[in-house]
């Protein structure tokens, strides 16, 4: 990490990329088993993300939690007893300090997520993590956070569950859609992003209780639109704007907070700020395939528009718009001889037998009249992780009703700027 222009400037990675140096990185016996259970679990955080919206529609009221103690063995909190299945889609890593002295930790990276967590010390059960467990007795400037301050209240509105215990520190407790889970105390300490940008009193959960693989990571960083995510809680700083590039095989991903004169060279689409936070919305008019516009109906990406998601791996379109952009990629390609389907991928490709392919570009038609123009590192996902079976890296929702959900295997390469204040997503290709 490092500071340029005076923001703090983070090296994103791939949780399997070469450039991960806290992870090693993934044999080629383990490749084929990367990508297959990576398409597994990303079905299931597309689930989770549109619960969220349906909740989010549908409730707004939380019923006053009981007592708890997660460090009792009569708390009265209960996690599943069974390890689920890894939520390991969040698939790029930042590192970040915490604490003083500062301990040096890597977390999955997610702007559909608003509360930043840690495993802590003691904790039971817990997962498989790579380095240390963060000790809250070894800071000095830790503290845990009351029920009576408005964090506690917030973190609960963000996610409604939680609770106290018996001696009034805040309970704090997230579920994902794959069954692991995370919970424990409401918590403030000093982050350390780069030497120059350090903030006393973060808050966080510091997680006692924590359930499934989280890709060995010690867990997980916020930059959703909640009121204790990252973003919200540095805004005097950093006002509540950032970017981020995610790494592609020739170059390095990063994560910039704060405004830069360089944006003004990005394109600019209104970011849709309702009231389904912590997401971040836009609206995606439509699809062309060599310039060509798809032909569906114009209600398929209409309200509450289509998600920009770090977290989902391939991107979600609603059925009648995946069809168009099926029938006409298969039309292109159909000189290439078909593979059988791989999960939730349909349209694979064997071309192990061709020094050159040639293949159609497809671009997302944004409002502002933006072309997002996607190359061959956004169109293929090599299902086994070779080029015998290599598949179009998109995916039908389950109907038309769900929410279309842009993932990071589109935005590898591109520059997105989350211009939170002035409520637009900057869009800068080749960054």
């Amino acid at each position: 990490n490092r500071s340029a222009r005076g923001k703090p400037v983070l090296k994103l990675v791939h949780r399997h990329g070469p450039c991960n140096d806290p992870f090693p990185e993934a044999s080629s016996i383990e490749i084929e088993q990367v990508f297959r259970e990576t398409l597994q679990q990303d079905q299931l955080r597309v689930d989770w993300l549109n619960s969220r919206i349906a909740a989010s529609s549908s409730s707004s009221s939380h019923d006053k939690q009981q007592p708890k103690d997660l460090l009792q063995t009569d708390a009265t909190t209960e996690l599943p007893t069974y390890v689920g299945t890894p939520l390991g889609v969040l698939t790029y890593i930042v590192t970040v300090g915490l604490g003083t002295p500062t301990t040096r930790f890597s977390l999955s990276f997610d702007t559909g997520s608003d509360l930043s967590w840690v495993q802590c010390l003691p904790c039971s059960p817990c997962y498989q993590q790579q380095g240390p467990t963060f000790a809250p007795f070894a800071s000095f400037t830790y503290r845990t956070v009351p029920c009576s301050a408005p964090e506690c209240f917030l973190a609960m509105l963000d996610y409604g569950t939680g609770g106290c215990t018996t001696s009034d520190v805040c309970v704090y407790e997230v579920h994902y859609g794959d069954k692991s889970s995370t919970s424990g105390y409401l918590s403030k300490d000093t982050l350390t992003l780069t030497a120059l940008h350090r903030f006393p009193g973060f808050t966080f959960g510091c997680g006692h209780k924590n359930q499934g693989s989280f890709g060995k990571t010690g867990g997980l960083l916020g930059l959703g639109r909640g009121s204790v995510s990252l973003i919200s809680q540095t805004a005097h700083t950093y006002r509540r704007t950032f970017a981020y590039c995610l790494p592609t095989v020739s170059m390095t991903g990063y994560l910039v907070l704060g405004p830069d004169p360089s944006y003004a060279s990005a394109k600019f689409t209104p970011l849709l700020l309702h009231h389904l936070a912590p997401f971040y919305f836009f609206a995606l008019v439509g699809i062309s395939v060599n310039a060509q516009p798809l032909l569906v109906n114009s209600s398929s990406f209409a309200d509450p528009g289509t998600i920009l998601d770090s977290g989902t791996v391939i991107t979600r379109l609603p059925p009648e718009a995946y069809s168009a952009l099926r029938a006409s990629f298969r039309a292109f390609m159909s000189k290439y001889p078909l593979t059988e389907p791989d999960g939730i991928l349909d349209t694979c490709y064997d071309f192990s037998g061709y020094p050159i392919v040639d293949y159609p570009s497809i671009a997302f038609n944004i409002l502002g009249g933006i072309d997002w123009v996607l190359n061959w590192e956004n169109i293929f996902y090599p299902a086994d992780g070779t080029l015998s079976q290599v598949c179009l890296a998109f995916a039908p929702l389950e109907d038309e009703s769900s929410v279309a959900i842009i993932g990071n295997w589109q935005q590898k390469g591109t520059l997105l700027v989350h211009d939170i204040p002035n409520a637009r997503l900057g869009i800068k290709q080749e960054a």
